[in-house]
């Protein structure tokens, strides 16, 4: 091969541009207009996944148009509501799980499965965000924190304290995504 006899200096300048080329992706100098990607977009943030919150239920967090958002992809329905839900055909009670605590009366006919509770919006450690918190059952949203701990494996969500009033904080522990989801059942509840 000529580049294995030709001087050290000449490889060197050859292969630097080579590699000019490979990364210029052949045609010549990148576009001006082209933007910076950072390096955090184009990985997984690690909120990202399914969490099984104190009752049971399941919230999957995923990119939106917010940022990450969590919604409602696994719901265990209330022992106050389960006789009900047993004796009533499967989609019919589905249609039946509607948002009606929100204090929008044009949002009281969404429905829960699927709903998003959470909007996340990262603060400058990838395992610490704010946080929007719905609440289906009353139809409040609350400001809260939330961060990933134990090897991304647990979501801590609370509001933190101010002074020596504390918001009580939850570990939500990562479960694998279900395949039917978003669903609901109507055993376990508390």
């Amino acid at each position: 091969m000529w580049l294995e006899t030709t001087p050290f200096a000449v490889r060197r300048t050859v292969l630097a541009l080579a590699g000019a080329l490979l990364l210029t992706g052949l045609t010549g100098p990148a576009p001006t207009s082209a933007a910076p990607v950072a390096l955090t977009s184009l990985m997984a943030s690690p909120a990202q996944g399914t969490w099984r919150t104190l009752n049971g239920t399941e919230v999957t967090i995923a990119p939106c148009a917010e940022g990450l958002c969590g919604t409602l992809s696994w719901v265990v329905i209330p022992k106050k509501n389960a006789e009900q839900c047993r004796a009533t055909d499967k989609q019919t009670f589905a249609s039946l799980m509607l948002d009606y605590s929100n204090p929008d009366k044009a949002l009281q006919t969404r429905p829960i499965l699927g709903l998003n509770i959470l909007t996340l919006k990262p603060t400058s450690d990838p395992t610490s965000f704010t946080v929007k918190v719905y609440n289906p059952e009353d139809g409040s949203t609350n400001d809260a924190q939330l961060f990933i701990m134990n090897g991304n494996n647990t979501l801590r969500i609370g509001g933190g304290c101010l002074g020596t009033m504390c918001v009580q904080s939850q570990d939500w522990p990562r479960v694998p995504d279900r395949p039917d989801a978003p669903n609901f059942t109507c055993e376990g509840g508390q």
